[in-house]
């Protein structure tokens, strides 16, 4: 996939993560909110996957909706997880964050003491009960909907003046409010949490939610040749080489159709 989206280069499942790009989201889309107490009961089946995976390792997960008031978080752990070259902007931290925060998930844990990480830093009290601790972004999944059946560039980009509320009706780049395919930008695992299985919970519970939420017919992203055996286990179908060209191309299309799946999984 885009090098704004991470995906882990490890064989063993155990050693997987995902990614190579609070508060109640200010907007959120009738399609979304209507189907939101479908999404509530796979949010908290998400949780319990995530908590049976990681209780052994005395970590205490929770999903919530990410927005912009995560965004420091959500840089922090983007840099965190790739080099340089394939991280999500921030720009386009923004514009995901601010146009469709209901697409974009992250998992938190809290802890009593902060070390000097960046993540760590950009952390804050789970809530106003517990000033001491902190609550820190372990895991996050930032999406756009886009019209196409996979991930282009245009999908990857920001269109012209989007910040101005008056975008060209003729731009085709980032989200597309209209689209019936979920474009995943971004999916990371902070480094001292990989190794636990988390990517493949991670991406099978976010899989799930979007299901329950009927929001999309598919979701689409881009992956390296060597990964494609690991997404098609997940119920991924490879489409080929993909024409994205973004950090010098030689990607896969994967996509999975949510018609063809139970919702089971």
């Amino acid at each position: 996939m885009p090098r704004d989206l991470f995906f882990p280069r490890r064989k063993d499942d155990s050693n997987i993560t995902a990614s190579p790009e609070s508060q109640t989201p200010g907007s959120v889309d009738d399609s979304y909110q209507n189907s939101k107490d479908k999404a509530d009961d796979a949010d908290v089946q998400w949780s319990n996957q995530i908590r049976e995976a990681d209780e052994r390792n005395n970590v205490y997960p929770y999903v919530q909706t990410l927005s912009l008031s995560d965004l420091e978080s959500c840089v922090a752990l983007e840099n965190a997880s790739f080099p340089e070259p394939e991280r999500c902007s921030r720009e386009k931290f923004i514009y995901r964050l601010s146009k469709c925060p209901e697409l974009s998930l992250g998992v938190f844990t809290t802890i009593d003491s902060l070390t000097s990480s960046p993540v760590h830093a950009a952390s804050r009290p789970p809530d106003s009960f517990s000033p001491s601790k902190r609550a820190i972004l372990i895991a996050q999944v930032i999406a756009t909907k886009v019209s196409a059946g996979t991930v282009t560039d245009d999908s990857m980009g920001l269109p012209l003046d989007w910040q101005s509320g008056r975008p060209s009706l003729s731009d085709s780049r980032g989200h597309d409010e209209k689209g019936h395919t979920l474009a995943i930008h971004s999916v990371c695992v902070l480094p001292e949490y990989q190794r636990r299985g988390l990517g493949k919970t991670i991406m099978k519970s976010y899989m799930q939610r979007m299901q329950s939420a009927s929001i999309a017919e598919r979701i689409a992203l881009l992956a390296h040749e060597e990964l494609v055996h690991w997404y098609e286990g997940l119920g991924f179908a490879e489409k080929g080489p993909s024409k994205v060209t973004f950090g010098g191309g030689g990607w896969t299309d994967m996509v999975y159709e949510f018609k063809d799946h139970a919702m089971g999984m």
